[in-house]
């Protein structure tokens, strides 16, 4: 049989009958190999977890939730911090007073009584207590607390101000400009604050501190709280 014979019997076949034949067949292996994927990935889908169902699969690198609430939980507050606290404040609030260095009162506390200023050669109030000295007089704390300002004032000179808790705040006025302590520094009773120099407003009288109490921002006597 040679090859033109043979293409005319195979033309012959697929233009009659055979067609259909042909196409059944390969409809027939379509069908098989939809089927083969579709079997497939079913299987696949079964082993895959779905994310709509809340399920999340674990990882070595995530922490369980026990594990991130132990790690966030603050630690309890230990006695050994209240100590400390109680400690700093028992530092700071004076409890007992002392003089910065003596009770040697040329002139007392007056806020009512009118006081003559040889200064400015007339009467007035004396809001504070003076205590002799000689120049270069170390002065003390006179009691725990808490350096709140270092300033130099045109009546009071330089001055050291310390709040002793319980609102009481006190001035130590007529220093020299060599202060020994800093602002926000915890003092202790008899602490050196600095050295007597003089104070303006009262250059006239002898060399003496000039010391100021205040409770609660209204000026005292500091004789009444150092006692």
């Amino acid at each position: 049989m040679d090859y033109k014979e043979t293409k005319t019997k195979i033309t012959k076949f697929l233009s009659g009958k055979g067609f259909y034949f042909v196409l059944a067949g390969c409809l027939v292996a379509t069908g098989i190999a939809a089927w083969t994927a579709y079997a497939g990935l079913s299987e696949q889908m079964q082993k895959t977890p779905n994310n709509n169902s809340g399920y999340v699969a674990e990882s070595k690198d995530t922490p369980s939730t026990e594990e991130v609430q132990t790690e966030t939980e603050s630690e309890p507050y230990s006695s050994e911090e209240t100590e400390s606290e109680e400690e700093f404040l028992e530092n700071v609030v004076a409890t007992n007073f002392v003089y910065p260095f003596s009770s040697n009162v040329v002139k007392k506390f007056s806020d009512s009584e009118l006081t003559y200023s040889a200064t400015f050669g007339d009467l007035r109030l004396h809001t504070g207590l003076d205590l002799a000295a000689e120049v270069g007089q170390t002065v003390g704390a006179c009691g725990n607390g808490i350096v709140t300002a270092i300033n130099h004032d045109k009546l009071l000179g330089t001055y050291v101000e310390i709040d002793h808790g319980n609102g009481v705040i006190a001035r130590y006025c007529g220093l020299n400009e060599s202060v020994l302590v800093e602002k926000d520094e915890v003092v202790s009773a008899g602490v050196a604050l600095g050295y007597v120099a003089s104070v303006p407003f009262e250059c006239e009288d002898e060399t003496h501190l000039h010391l100021e109490f205040f409770k609660n921002k209204t000026p005292v006597d500091p004789q009444k709280i150092i006692g």
